[in-house]
């Protein structure tokens, strides 16, 4: 048996305005062919949804109407779920990113687009670089959060935050500072680099590699750290790792951050990085809340701009 959406609309309207007079001027139509449906449905049914004379719901009406209701109800968010995401203010995107977007970049860019796009869903996940090139590639990603990704002609990015390094140490190395700036040839010169494995990131690891070199000094270097903020462990207290500064507030008290003068070393440059031939409604509002959230951030900022800023809310 089949029934159409507006009996139902019929029904509920003639119980909401008590009469089919009233609820024929509500529904902009005339009430015999308003009579002639609401009949055409109880024939189909079997029974009858209304008493006539007084005009009352039967029990099997009281039934039909409140099951409308909810039925009409959930086609009525269909509608406005089906809307929302044509005009890109619903769906959900799948985000990767890497490690250091995790304290800060993930969770403003979060904030910013779910206010702005309350039926916009996030499914962000961390990966290693690798997987998340994999996850691009296959679709299994909408979208990546990361300054590692390789250059490929399917890929489209955009620039996202200028994050400078700084260095973490044990509180007690001789580097610590609370004068300002550092050197950090100059600061760390001789003592131990610490890192992960590099075949986890070897982009990253060739980053802080680079701003080794440009620092100058000397520095041996020892792979056996646990990757993580938590679970940062140096060995002793001549020994020293980079991150990008975004993680400094993040820090456990079991080390120091020491800021660096950034004029000579390299930043990490965090990116929107996406498929071409996947770009969607949802993903470019996510795009214009993750702009607006660099705006408002000042993410673009130069590092020794950057770095200054940190210094003075910081009072270092």
């Amino acid at each position: 048996m089949e029934i159409e959406l507006r009996w139902l609309r019929y029904v509920v309207a003639v119980v909401d305005h008590g009469g089919m007079q009233r609820a024929a001027h509500a529904l902009h139509m005339t009430q015999p062919p308003l009579s002639r449906q609401i009949r055409e449905l109880e024939r189909r049914l079997g029974t009858p949804l209304f008493t006539r004379r007084p005009l009352e719901l039967t029990q099997a009406g009281t039934v039909f109407v409140a099951r409308a209701r909810r039925l009409l109800a959930e086609v009525d968010e269909v509608v406005a779920a089906t809307r929302a995401t044509a005009a890109g203010e619903a769906g959900e995107i799948a985000i990767g990113y890497i490690l250091s977007a995790a304290y800060d970049t993930i969770p403003q860019l979060r904030a910013a687009s779910e206010a702005a796009f309350p039926g916009m869903v996030l499914d962000a996940t961390e990966y290693w670089p690798g997987q998340l090139d994999t996850g691009l590639l296959s679709g299994d990603l909408d979208v990546v959060v990361a300054h590692t990704m390789p250059v490929r002609a399917d890929f489209r990015r955009e620039l996202l935050r200028i994050d400078p390094l700084i260095a973490v140490t044990h509180p007690s190395n001789p580097a610590v500072s609370d004068s300002g700036l550092v050197q950090l040839g100059e600061a760390f010169n001789g003592q131990t680099f610490v890192f992960y494995d590099p075949k986890y990131a070897p982009e990253h690891y060739a980053l802080l590699v680079d701003a080794l070199d440009a620092g100058g000094g000397s520095h041996p270097v020892r792979l056996d750290m646990v990757p993580g903020l938590r679970n940062i462990a140096l060995p002793d207290e001549r020994s020293f790792t980079l991150i990008p500064a975004s993680m400094g507030p993040f820090l456990p008290r079991t080390v120091r951050a020491v800021l660096l003068d950034p004029s000579e070393l390299p930043a990490a440059r965090t990116e929107l990085v996406w498929h071409r031939d996947r770009e969607s409604p949802t993903l470019l509002r996510f795009f214009a809340a993750a702009r607006e959230v660099s705006t408002e951030r000042d993410w673009l900022a130069t590092p020794t701009r950057t770095v200054q800023a940190h210094q003075a809310a910081t009072g270092r």
